[in-house]
C-alpha cells in the first residue's frame, strides 16, 4: 500500500510541474558566457513589463572584465637614421568593457574591471541592453544579472518641465535610491530652450509663478512627482543689440597698437565737447582737456566702459553706430575696424565726464550702500538699462570693470539676481545664454558676480549726461550735463533723508 502511495505522489508531483499554474519557471536574466570569448561583442536585451518609471538592474558580485585603458604608443622606423617627423604616435586601447543602454539606446554607463560587481544600475526605461566588448587577449567571468525590478513611485520621481516656448515640454525620471548608479542627476534641469530677449531664471511650481527652484538646485527629498514651469525674465537688450567684439587686446591692440587708438576726428570731437560743456561751468575744462590730451598715448588697459556705453547709447537712440558701417544690419554685425575701435575708445574717455553724475557706494554693509543696491535692483526690475562700474576695492586704487544690467528677478531665498551684458564675455549674450549674472544679498548689504568681487561701485540709469558729448557733433545742449549733475546731487540728499528717517 505504501509503495502505491509513493508512486501516486511521484506521478502527481510530475504532473503538477508540467501543468501551468502549479509551478513557475525560474526567471532568466541576462548574462554573458563564463568566461566570455576574446574578441567578442556580446549583446543581451531585457524588458520588464509595466515598469513605466524604469528599472533597477543588479549585477552579481563576481561580475568582472579585463580593465579597460588607453595609451599612446610611439612607433619608430626600422632604420638607424630618422627624424622627428618619422615618429608615428597613435592611441592604443586594451581591455574590455560593459555598456548599459536604455530602451532608446542611450548610454546609461560604461564599466570595466569590477565596476559593476554587486552594483545596482538605474535604467529610466522598461527595457535595456547590455553590451560586452572584449579585445583579443585577457578575458574573465563577464557579467550576470541577479535581479531586475521595476522602480516604484517612492524611489523614482517624474519631473515634467514646461518650457513655456512653442509648447515644449520634457519629462525626466530622477532616482535618489542609495547604491544605485543614476541615469539622470537629481538636480533641477537648466533651461533646455532659449528665448531671445528673455533670460531663463528658474522654475515655478505653478504657471506664471515666481521662482521656487533655481536651475541646478537639488531636488528636495519627498517632493514626489513635479510639474515645473520655466520663469523667463524680460531683458532690455536682445542678443543682436550687443557688439560681437569683446574687451580684449586681440581687438584693441591689433596691428601693433598698444594704446587707446582714436581717429583725428574723434580726438578733436573729444576736445571740442569738453570746452563746449565745461567752458563756463565749475568743472575745470582746461584741466580735463590737458589730462585727456594724452589719452591716445595711454597704455591700453581695457575699454569695458566704452563698449558698454556705446551699446547702451545705441539702444537708446542717442548715437548711430551704423553711420560707421552702413552695410551692417544689427549691432552684432558691426566689425572691429578702425572707426568702431576709435568710437569705443572715445566713449571710454567719457568715464571721466559721467562719473560725477553717477550714483556711488563705497562700503559694503553701510546704510547708504544697501540703499544704493536696493535702488539699483528696483531700477533694473522696472525695465531700465543700467550702466554699472564696480571695483574689488576702492575707486582710483583698484581697477574697475563696467557691465550693463539688462534684467532682474528675485530668488526664492530673497536674494536678487541682475542679468548683464558683460563685454569680457560677449558671446554669452550673443548666443542667448544670458548667464552672466550678479547676485545681491537678501538684506541688500552685499553683492557678488559670477567671477568678480564687488566692493565699491557707481551706476546710472540716466544717460542724458552723454548727450553733450556726441562724437558726431550732433549732441544735445551742455545744460543736459548740468541737469544730470543736479539730479544726482538732489538724489543724494533724498537718499540720506530716507536713511536717517529710519
Amino acid at each position: 500500500m505504501k509503495t502505491r502511495l509513493r508512486a501516486f505522489l511521484a506521478l502527481f508531483l510530475c504532473a503538477a510541474l508540467l501543468l501551468p499554474g502549479f509551478a513557475a519557471a525560474a526567471e532568466t536574466y541576462p548574462e554573458s558566457p563564463h568566461p566570455y570569448q576574446n574578441g567578442v561583442t556580446d549583446v543581451c536585451t531585457y524588458t520588464c513589463p509595466g515598469a513605466d518609471r524604469g528599472v533597477f538592474v543588479t549585477f552579481s558580485e563576481d561580475t568582472w572584465v579585463q580593465p579597460y585603458e588607453t595609451r599612446i604608443v610611439t612607433v619608430t622606423p626600422g632604420h638607424d637614421e630618422f627624424t622627428v617627423g618619422d615618429l608615428i604616435s597613435h592611441w592604443v586601447r586594451t581591455g574590455d568593457y560593459i555598456a548599459v543602454l536604455d530602451g532608446a539606446r542611450r548610454t546609461v554607463g560604461t564599466y570595466s574591471g569590477d565596476g559593476l560587481a554587486g552594483r545596482t544600475v538605474y535604467v529610466p526605461t522598461a527595457s535595456f541592453e547590455i553590451l560586452l566588448n572584449a579585445d583579443a587577449d585577457v578575458n574573465g567571468y563577464g557579467y550576470r544579472v541577479t535581479e531586475v525590478r521595476a522602480a516604484t513611485k517612492n524611489e523614482v520621481r517624474k519631473i515634467t518641465y514646461h518650457a513655456g516656448v512653442d509648447g515644449i515640454t520634457q519629462s525626466v525620471l530622477c532616482s535618489r535610491t542609495a547604491d544605485a548608479v543614476f541615469w539622470d542627476e537629481c538636480d533641477f534641469d537648466a533651461s533646455y530652450v532659449t528665448r531671445d530677449g528673455f533670460a531663463f531664471s528658474g522654475w515655478s511650481a505653478v504657471p506664471g509663478g515666481n521662482v521656487v527652484y533655481d536651475a541646478g538646485a537639488a531636488v528636495p527629498e519627498g517632493a514626489g512627482d513635479l510639474h515645473l514651469w520655466a520663469v523667463w525674465t524680460p531683458l532690455r537688450l536682445k542678443s543682436d543689440e550687443v557688439l560681437s567684439i569683446s574687451n580684449s587686446a586681440w581687438y584693441f591692440e591689433r596691428d601693433g597698437r598698444e594704446n587707446y587708438y582714436m581717429t583725428a576726428e574723434d580726438y578733436r570731437a573729444m576736445q571740442l565737447n569738453l570746452y563746449r560743456t565745461y567752458g563756463l561751468g565749475p568743472v575745470p575744462s582746461p584741466v580735463l582737456s590737458v589730462v585727456l590730451a594724452t589719452y591716445p598715448d595711454w597704455e591700453w588697459q581695457g575699454s569695458c566702459y566704452g563698449l558698454s556705453t556705446v551699446v547702451a547709447l545705441q539702444h537708446l537712440g542717442m548715437i548711430d553706430l551704423f553711420k560707421l558701417q552702413p552695410e551692417a544690419e544689427t549691432v552684432s554685425d558691426l566689425r572691429a575696424d578702425d572707426a568702431l575701435i576709435s568710437r569705443v575708445n572715445y566713449y571710454q574717455s567719457q568715464a571721466a565726464t559721467s562719473w560725477l553724475t553717477e550714483n556711488k557706494a563705497y562700503v559694503p554693509g553701510a546704510p547708504d550702500y544697501a540703499a544704493q543696491l536696493r535702488r539699483l535692483y528696483e531700477s533694473v526690475a522696472a525695465g531700465n538699462l543700467v550702466l554699472f562700474t564696480f571695483y574689488p576695492g576702492q575707486p582710483f586704487i583698484t581697477t574697475g570693470h563696467t557691465v550693463l544690467f539688462t534684467g532682474a528677478y528675485a530668488r526664492a531665498d530673497g536674494s536678487r539676481v541682475l542679468i548683464c551684458y558683460d563685454c569680457n564675455d560677449a558671446w554669452a549674450y550673443l548666443r542667448e545664454d544670458y548667464d552672466s549674472r550678479f547676485v545681491i544679498s537678501a538684506d541688500f548689504t552685499s553683492m557678488e558676480g559670477d567671477w568678480y568681487e564687488v566692493e565699491a561701485f557707481n551706476w546710472t540709469d540716466d544717460f542724458t549726461q552723454f548727450g553733450p558729448f556726441d562724437a558726431d557733433g550732433e549732441g544735445s545742449s551742455p545744460l543736459n550735463w548740468y541737469q544730470a549733475l543736479l539730479r544726482h546731487i538732489l538724489d543724494i540728499f533724498a537718499t540720506l533723508r530716507r536713511i536717517f528717517a529710519k
